[in-house]
């Protein structure tokens, strides 16, 4: 294992207009690509606000911190849409904190030598059981590689993309995984055996039993100014993993970004105290500093 840094560093906050939720939801503002340099950036470590979040399970695994995460040079390609890009280099740095975590030599690649690491989703090794797990966002799904996540009428923002845990022992441990996330609510699964009548299922995802709930949030809720809430999971592992397979798994992932935010606190902390004040304004969420104007017609395509 590799002494390299083993946590995100959170970039640098700024500022600029994008778009109140108002319109948007009405389909009237529509907004440009932003490219790389102007990004905005979203990051959930343990040392942040809230903590990175916990992972619950998968089946009697004990509950665990979850790892610390960043992700970088996200992008506003469309109303009610932001993408974090694919980008992949290969063993050239910067390479994401798991795999300096994991490994003395950098490929860019899951240990499979064939399937690509999006290394704008910069995540550290996942410890199940005492051991390190590399975590990825990976390139050959429906995603292409990309993050993508959705703003729904109502407040709620959905985020998806491939996900990955690589044992390091090549294909055969390597576990893919469609992670969808959102800031509503999730609902603990039945173990896949359960779901399919077989025996041996283990219907629960650490203390969370099947059928428990988790709750996401979105808002201001550290008072800085900026965006942050919480994405909540619900899955299974694949029947086909070697690694607890059919099992139910679950995570809240807290996580805070450098995009200016004013508006409504939707869901709240479970230490948040009620302050009294009047309720504030309709949500406003603007860009970092240098966002090209909106395209008439519509937004701007990214490459």
């Amino acid at each position: 294992m590799t002494g390299a840094t083993n946590s995100p560093t959170p970039h640098s906050r700024s500022s600029g207009a994008l778009m109140s939720l108002s319109a948007m939801l009405a389909g009237v503002l529509l907004f440009a690509f932003v490219t790389s340099a102007a990004a905005a950036t979203m990051y959930s470590l343990n040392s942040g606000y809230m903590g990175a979040g916990t992972f619950y399970g998968p089946g009697r695994i004990k509950d665990s911190v979850l790892f610390n995460a960043q992700i970088n040079h996200i992008a506003f390609p469309a109303p009610l849409a932001f993408v974090t890009p694919f980008e992949n280099n290969g063993g050239v740095e910067p390479n994401i904190c798991g795999e300096r975590e994991t490994r003395q030599h950098f490929t860019g690649m899951l240990s499979d030598n064939v399937t690509k690491i999006n290394e704008n989703v910069d995540v550290c090794a996942f410890q199940v059981a005492n051991t390190h797990i590399l975590a990825a966002i990976i390139d050959g799904g429906m995603h292409d590689g990309e993050q993508v996540a959705v703003a729904l009428e109502g407040g709620e923002m959905v985020m998806t993309m491939d996900f990955a845990l690589d044992m390091g022992i090549g294909a055969a441990g390597i576990i893919k995984m469609p992670f969808y996330g959102t800031t509503g609510e999730v609902t603990i699964p039945a173990s896949l055996q359960t779901q399919l009548h077989l025996p041996g299922g283990v219907d629960r995802a650490g203390s969370l039993q099947a059928g428990a709930r988790l709750h996401g949030r979105l808002g201001d809720f550290n008072h800085d100014g900026m965006l942050d809430g919480a994405i909540v999971v619900a899955g299974n592992i694949p029947l086909t993993s070697i690694f607890m397979p059919g099992a139910p798994y679950a995570l809240i992932r807290y996580f805070e970004t450098n995009i200016p935010y004013t508006g409504h606190l939707i869901g709240r902390l479970p230490v948040a105290r009620d302050s009294g004040a009047a309720e504030p304004p309709a949500l406003t969420v603007l860009a970092p500093a240098g966002t090209p104007a909106a395209h008439s017609g519509g937004a701007a395509k990214s490459e």
